[in-house]
C-alpha cells in the first residue's frame, strides 16, 4: 500500500496482514509533520497540520498490488483548526470517493505503489468571499513502512492532480486546469505489514 514512481516491473504477488478484526484501519497525521496541497500553475500552497483518515485492507494474497487498501474517508482541516492558504486565507478539505492504494514493489519491509481516485472537495474562506474547488487524480510517490506502520506520501515531480473545478471568490489562487501536488504523512493504527516476495 502506498505510493511512488518505481521503475521495476510490478511484483505479481502481494499479503496483506490486519490485525484487526473488521480489516479497519485509521491513519492520522505524524506529529509535526504537516501535509502540504501545492498549486503548481500558481504556485500557491495550502498547509494542513491536522489531516486524518480512514479505511480497510483486508487480510490475503492478492495476485497483483493493485487495490491493497481503501481509504474510503479523508479529510485535511477540521472546523477547529484549518489549513493555512495565501492572503490569510482558511480551508478544509474532505474526500469525496473511495481511493485505492495500490502496491508496485517491495524490499526490506518498504512498499511503493500509487494512490488512485483521488476527488476531494475544498473549501477556502477570506476577505474575499468563499472559494471551492474540487481536485481529482492521483499520487504517485510515497512509501508504507511496516516497522512503524507510516504511510508517507511525497509530491511527485510530475504532478497528477488537476483542478477539474473551482467557483467562487478564489483570488487566481486555484483555478480550473491548474495542476496540483500534494505530501503528507500518516501513522497507521493498527500497524499492518504488507509483503511481496
Amino acid at each position: 500500500m502506498t505510493a511512488t514512481n518505481a521503475s521495476a516491473a510490478p511484483q505479481a504477488q502481494w499479503t496483506v496482514a490486519n490485525p484487526a478484526a473488521n480489516d479497519a484501519f485509521s491513519a492520522t497525521n505524524v506529529s509535526g509533520v504537516n501535509a502540504v496541497l501545492t498549486n503548481v500553475t500558481t504556485g500557491a500552497t495550502i498547509t494542513c497540520s491536522v489531516y486524518a483518515a480512514t479505511g480497510t485492507a483486508v487480510d490475503g494474497v492478492y495476485a497483483s498490488g493493485t487495490g491493497l487498501a481503501t481509504i474510503s474517508s479523508a479529510t485535511f482541516g477540521t472546523s477547529a483548526t484549518k489549513c493555512n492558504g495565501p492572503l490569510g486565507s482558511k480551508w478544509v478539505s474532505s474526500s469525496v470517493q473511495a481511493m485505492k492504494l495500490n502496491g508496485v514493489t517491495y524490499s526490506a519491509g518498504v512498499t511503493k505503489g500509487t494512490l488512485t481516485g483521488v476527488k476531494v472537495s475544498l473549501t477556502g474562506t477570506s476577505l474575499l468571499g468563499t472559494c471551492n474547488a474540487t481536485i481529482e487524480g492521483a499520487a504517485n510517490t510515497g512509501s508504507y513502512t511496516n516497522a512503524t506502520g507510516v504511510l508517507e506520501i511525497v509530491p511527485d515531480a510530475t504532478p497528477a492532480l488537476t483542478v477539474t473545478s473551482a467557483t467562487g471568490q478564489c483570488a487566481n489562487l486555484i483555478k480550473t486546469g491548474d495542476k496540483a501536488k500534494f505530501g503528507a504523512k500518516y501513522k497507521v493504527t493498527p500497524v499492518i505489514t504488507v509483503t511481496s516476495p
